[in-house]
C-alpha cells in the first residue's frame, strides 16, 4: 500500500483518511500505532483527524509502522489565476480606504498608494487579491517603491523583496532624515 502526501489534494483530509483507513484495516488502535511508530497517541490522533502540518519524519514512521511506502511529490500548480475585476477589488478593499472612497481609477492611476494602504492595513487575503489583480511583477515593482509608515511593515516587505530578488528603491523617511542630520552636524 502507498500513502501519498500531496499538498494539492482535492480532499483536504485525504491523507488523514488514508492513515486512519490503513490503521483500522490492520486492526490497530491509535495507541498501538503510536508505539510502533515511536510517536504519541495525540500525534496519531491529530494526523488522523485532518491535521495539515504534517512532518515528513513522522509520516515516514507512521507509513513504516503501517507497512506502507510514503510517496511525496511536487507538481507545478498549473491552475489558471482568475484575475478579479477592478469592481471586485474595489468592493473587497474599499473598507481600508475610509478617508477617500476607493475607485477603479485609483487602482490604475494611484497604484502605489493603494498598495501601500493594503500592505499597511490589509489582511493576507487582501494582499492576494491585489497580487491577482495587478500581477506579481507589477505588485512587486509597486512594493519596491512603497513608503511605509511603520518600520515593522517596511522590514517585512524589504525581506520579501530581497527573497524575490527585487531591489527596494525607497528608504524609510526617518532613517533618511536621521542620516542627513548626523552627516550635517559634523
Amino acid at each position: 500500500m502507498i500513502i501519498i502526501y500531496d499538498k494539492l489534494m482535492h480532499e483536504p483530509f485525504d491523507l488523514s483518511n488514508q492513515l486512519r483507513r490503513r490503521r483500522t484495516e490492520l486492526g490497530l488502535t491509535q495507541g498501538q500505532l503510536a508505539r510502533r511508530a515511536d510517536t504519541s497517541v495525540p500525534t496519531v490522533s491529530r494526523y488522523e483527524t485532518g491535521w495539515t502540518r504534517f512532518e515528513l519524519a513522522t509520516l515516514r514512521k507512521l507509513a513504516t509502522a503501517l507497512g506502507c511506502e510514503l510517496v511525496v511529490r511536487l507538481e507545478p500548480d498549473d491552475r489558471p489565476v482568475v484575475r478579479p475585476t477592478a469592481a471586485e477589488v474595489v468592493e473587497r478593499l474599499g473598507r481600508l480606504f475610509w478617508d477617500t472612497p476607493l475607485t477603479a481609477e485609483h487602482l490604475e492611476r494611484h497604484t502605489r498608494w493603494v498598495v501601500e494602504r493594503v500592505l499597511e492595513l490589509g489582511s493576507l487575503p487582501d494582499v492576494r487579491e491585489l497580487v491577482d489583480f495587478l500581477g506579481r511583477s507589477t505588485f512587486l515593482e509597486q512594493v519596491s517603491r512603497a513608503r511605509f509608515s511603520t518600520a515593522r511593515t517596511r522590514e517585512f516587505w524589504a525581506r520579501v523583496l530581497d527573497k524575490e530578488g527585487v531591489e527596494c528603491t525607497t528608504r524609510f523617511s526617518r532613517e533618511a532624515a536621521a542620516g542627513f542630520w548626523r552627516s550635517s552636524s559634523r
